[in-house]
């Protein structure tokens, strides 16, 4: 296992529209992280810094210039949180087995996240125009 994509479920979300691609999840923008009590679950919402070389045709005619891709860890084993005290989260994350479990980490000057779970999943994948 080489690739941060092969700890997913289920890649199919991803590669459908990445194709042989492997979107760098180098200097992601994240939006937010949300903690759901079933599963447990935590969801990770961010912009990808990459945008596919051949996007959906939709994607094409709407001229979205950013994918926003949300992953769930679920049923969570161990979580650390700190530095959720600004308004912009520029990171990288860093997804590995290690263990029979996933873990991601994310850290900058403030902010640091950890996350370990059984699954990591795609739930979404969109596109949108990002003024720049």
């Amino acid at each position: 296992m080489n690739s941060w994509i092969d700890t997913l479920v289920d890649k199919k979300k991803l590669t459908s529209i990445f194709n042989d691609e492997e979107p760098s999840l180098y200097n992601v923008d994240i939006h937010d992280v949300i903690f759901h009590r079933d599963g447990p679950r935590i969801s990770i919402r961010f912009n990808l810094r990459d945008y596919p070389s051949s996007p959906p045709k939709k994607w094409k005619l709407q001229k979205y210039n950013t994918v926003q891709l949300q992953l769930t860890a679920i049923d969570v084993k161990d979580v650390k949180l700190s530095g959720w005290s600004k308004t912009n989260y520029l990171v990288n994350l860093n997804v590995s087995m290690e263990n029979g479990f996933v873990c991601i980490c994310a850290k900058d000057d403030v902010f640091e996240l950890y996350i370990k779970a059984s699954f990591l999943d795609v739930s979404s994948v969109s596109a949108y125009l990002r003024s720049k």
